[in-house]
């Protein structure tokens, strides 16, 4: 049964109002199926647009923040349950750790470098949750190009490209990432 899931975004809101409206949708969608949201700890960008649409729906959260990163972030203690890290490491480690499963929205080097390194976890064996993409207006659709073109030249194994839930529509990718 999956009671929590980690949601990985931008810090940033991007230029497309989608992506935040698409953040919001989620953020509501994942309280109001009673799922705890783990998050990056962050109250910047979709960051913000989720924890502000799950918290103002009654969710319950852990956001997880290097304690370095606090100085440019809103006040932590208005966003819920927080965990302060000495580093990205540690973070990327405890969102496994609280996590039953994982959904990536737009963003930056973060964001990617968080998916990355699930991904490759999971290809190692040393993570068995499920990954998705909410692929608002086409955003991933490069990255999936990417993968898909190291898949037909032999550096990334077929199962592990087919293991990543691809969506459009935020109810969608949660059903999906719950089954």
């Amino acid at each position: 049964m999956i009671t929590s899931i980690c949601i990985f975004c931008g810090s940033s809101s991007g230029g497309n109002a989608n992506y935040e409206n698409a953040t919001d949708t989620i953020g509501r969608e994942i309280a109001a199926r009673g799922i705890k949201l783990i998050y990056g700890g962050g109250g910047l960008g979709l960051m913000g647009t989720l924890i502000a649409a799950a918290r103002k729906e009654g969710c319950e959260t852990l956001g997880i923040l290097p304690e370095f990163l606090t100085t440019n972030q809103p006040t932590i203690s208005t966003f819920g349950q927080h965990i302060l890290v000495g580093d990205i490491f540690e973070r990327k480690s405890l969102m496994l750790e609280n996590s039953d499963c994982f959904a990536v929205l737009p963003g930056g080097i973060g964001t990617y470098d968080e998916f990355f390194e699930i991904l490759a976890w999971k290809q190692l064996g040393q993570a068995s949750q499920n990954i998705g993409l909410l692929n608002i207006d086409n955003f991933f659709d490069p990255l999936l190009t990417l993968l898909d073109q190291g898949v037909a030249e032999g550096f990334i194994h077929r199962s592990v490209r087919q293991s990543i839930i691809v969506e459009v529509v935020p109810q969608n990718l949660l059903n999906k990432l719950i089954d």
